[in-house]
């Protein structure tokens, strides 16, 4: 075969290589939402709904508290083997009794100092986490943390915290030892069982200097876990706290050097008081181009490794007071919003023609 005709049958081959990788790297990026626990809710027909709409990912929280053992694991044990029918994966929130103002953790500990924070956070974690260590491998550990760091006039740091000093105080520091201590338990874990149980820390907004902080206070952790919410027609690539310079928000979670998982994402638009959460609705159709943009932006950028895109949150908690209560990609089970019609065509799931109707009248 002369080189020229070598040259052209190896096109077919290289062309076939890039259509691979293209469509490896579009179907990386795995979509999911956040969802109750089963105490809360008969979860089966939740990850049915999901399969259909090809949301592969749900997080949901878990109290390490003093029923740990006797409620918890029992019924998350019943969670993992739904999630498993279904293809689901389980990326559970760990929270622990000093969310709740226990330092001592019932009195196990009863100095209560920083010790026995450390001790709170090692042992609630490597008790629980150990015996699931075959079926789930994500630990979240705790959740926006970073929120409860104050400055001087107790305002808390939105448009700052882009460094380490900025969250250098007491309350910092006491949750420093409860994470530093999960974060070596699932360690130590790992080291005992060869398991490859991966530490996920999470922050918010522009505070990622939360996570130099908890580094240089020996909490370890492999994987970051942000929240995004934004308002329609803003860029992610010139990201603006609001005091510094624009900044690209991936190139910043890039220099980590670890995957990042969007795991609460929504648009900005829900927390204004005006937000009608019904179709029609000027700032609800707004939110929907927020959340569309969102997820182009998230689908798009090449900067980092995001591994997850996970939408806050599955149902409305009517319950709550604004605007906490309508973050819902549904009202109810039955009852879907147009937002879980956006979050399906990204994900490739199912949809209905009604309800590709719906996204095609607006231009979604």
């Amino acid at each position: 075969m002369s080189h020229r005709l070598a040259k052209f049958a190896v096109l077919p081959l290289l062309l076939a290589w890039a259509i691979a990788v293209s469509c490896s790297d579009a179907v990386a990026l795995e979509w999911g939402v956040g969802g109750p626990p089963q105490k809360r809710r008969n979860l089966e027909p939740i990850f049915q709904l999901m399969k259909e709409r090809r949301l592969t990912q749900y997080r949901t929280g878990l109290n390490l508290t003093q029923d740990a053992e006797a409620v918890e694991a029992p019924m998350f044990r019943q969670t993992i083997t739904l999630a498993k029918k279904y293809s689901i994966t389980l990326h559970p929130l760990i929270n622990f009794p000093f969310r709740y103002g226990d330092r001592t953790d019932k009195g196990l500990y009863p100095k209560g100092d920083r010790e026995a924070l450390y001790r709170q956070g090692y042992d609630r974690t490597y008790a629980f986490v150990r015996q699931f260590r075959e079926d789930v491998f994500d630990w979240e550990l705790e959740n926006e943390i970073n929120l409860l760091a104050l400055d001087s006039d107790g305002k808390k740091l939105f448009g700052r915290g882009m460094t380490a000093a900025d969250f250098e105080m007491p309350v910092m520091e006491d949750w420093a030892q409860v994470l530093h201590g999960a974060s070596d338990a699932i360690d130590q874990i790992n080291r005992e069982t060869g398991s490859h149980l991966r530490k996920v820390l999470n922050t918010t907004s522009t505070m990622l200097g939360f996570l130099d902080f908890m580094e240089s206070r020996g909490v370890k952790y492999d994987v970051i876990s942000y929240h995004y919410y934004e308002v329609a027609g803003q860029n992610p690539h010139r990201h603006w706290n609001g005091r510094n310079p624009p900044f690209d928000l991936f190139k910043k979670l890039a220099s980590y050097h670890r995957p990042v998982t969007f795991n609460e994402v929504n648009c900005a638009e829900i927390y204004k008081p005006a937000y009608g959460n019904q179709p029609g609705d000027p700032l609800t159709e707004q939110c929907l181009r927020s959340l569309r943009d969102t997820f182009q932006y998230l689908k798009n950028q090449k900067d980092v490794e995001i591994e997850s895109v996970m939408v806050y949150e599955l149902f409305d908690e009517p319950q709550k007071k604004p605007p906490e209560n309508r973050f819902g990609l549904l009202y109810e089970i039955d009852r879907p919003k147009v937002a879980l019609f956006l979050l399906s065509e990204f994900a490739g799931g199912h949809l209905s023609a009604e309800e590709l109707t719906e996204l095609r009248t607006r231009g979604l």
